[in-house]
């Protein structure tokens, strides 16, 4: 067995120090080892040791340019540092390399997603395909496409077939989850959301859909319990302050929530809904001018949110105010 075998035995066994140790240690006697680089850029990649694990990838692809995986390994740990055209680049060149390889496609497919590009997304996923139909990366980037054009029935189809490919894999359950939330099937979506924390504990955004599953089936303490442990980890702010109002809102406690409302609006004070559940608060507790206000200033600091025009130019009315609800509405 060689040395670069016992090292990578070591990788995959789970034994990272003495991994890296061999990796280190081979690399001493043979400076110009294009895969023990590459090896041990993986393993500092996954150790979150992105820098270094860049440098030695980088070696790697100098010391053979035209390996297409180091390449792929490459965009991956840019893409990790949010280096998205950085990633692109090497993602592409990796698809010119082997244009057989599934992940190039599928690695390539996200960095297009993440650069707002979703047609070039789309096309890298379709392309992937037709090496591997079943691959579970390429499925989810096509199930996200999906659920980014509100289109959940379609999503279900590649998503659910992505999870039954790599049923241990928490981004494909936390994606399948927000399918069937979107399809209002909230016992599916709990299970999946759930599943995806059992997989990746650190996955907030996971634990804040769990209590908005809980608020949707009126299991507000459920909810509470839930956002209250988000806000105590320092995690989702705004998004578990907005689900303590509304459980607050919806037990039928307006001034409670009106101060969550309010703090979550401090946390992110251009979001627009936010000020709308504000001002529906003050609303019904007869502040009409407070309400009028609350609105008014968010359509300043946010003018795109023109659905706010309708609340406001009603208030308006109500206040007497014609002429200003007048302008409202007309923009």
């Amino acid at each position: 067995m060689t040395e670069l075998q016992q090292a990578l035995d070591l990788h995959r066994a789970g034994d990272l120090d003495a991994a890296e140790a061999a990796y280190r240690a081979l690399l001493e006697g043979a400076p110009d080892d294009a895969d023990a680089h590459h090896l041990l850029g993986v393993l500092l990649q996954k150790r979150g040791d992105f820098a270094r694990a860049e440098a030695a990838i980088r070696r790697a692809v100098e010391l053979d340019p035209d390996c297409a995986q180091f390449h792929l390994s490459l965009g991956g740990v840019l893409m990790q540092q949010g280096r998205d055209a950085d990633a692109q680049a090497s993602l592409e060149r990796a698809v010119e390399l082997d244009p057989n390889a599934p992940e190039a496609h599928a690695l390539a497919g996200f960095a297009h997603a993440r650069a707002g590009d979703l047609a070039g997304a789309e096309a890298r996923f379709r392309i992937g395909r037709r090496a591997d139909a079943d691959d579970p990366l390429l499925l989810l980037g096509l199930g996200n496409m999906y659920l980014a054009r509100e289109q959940a029935e379609h999503a279900l189809k590649f998503l659910t077939r992505a999870a039954e490919q790599r049923p241990a894999d928490a981004m494909i359950q936390f994606s399948l989850g927000l399918a069937f939330f979107e399809q209002g099937n909230y016992a599916f979506a709990d299970k999946a959301f759930e599943n995806a924390v059992r997989l990746q504990p650190d996955l907030s955004r996971a634990r804040m859909y769990r209590g908005r599953v809980c608020v949707r089936e009126k299991r507000f303490l459920d909810a509470q319990a839930i956002y209250e442990d988000l806000l105590a980890k320092g995690e989702q702010i705004f998004s578990a302050l907005a689900g303590l109002g509304d459980c607050a809102r919806h037990r039928g406690q307006i001034v409670r929530a009106l101060k969550y409302y309010r703090k979550a609006l401090a946390a992110e004070p251009d979001n627009p809904g936010a000020a709308n559940a504000c001002a529906w608060c003050l609303e019904q507790m007869g502040d009409l001018a407070g309400a009028a206000d609350c609105l008014s200033g968010a359509l300043e600091r946010t003018p795109d949110a023109a659905w706010l025009r309708t609340p406001l130019s009603g208030l308006l009315e109500r206040l007497g105010r014609g002429e200003d609800a007048a302008r409202v509405r007309a923009g």
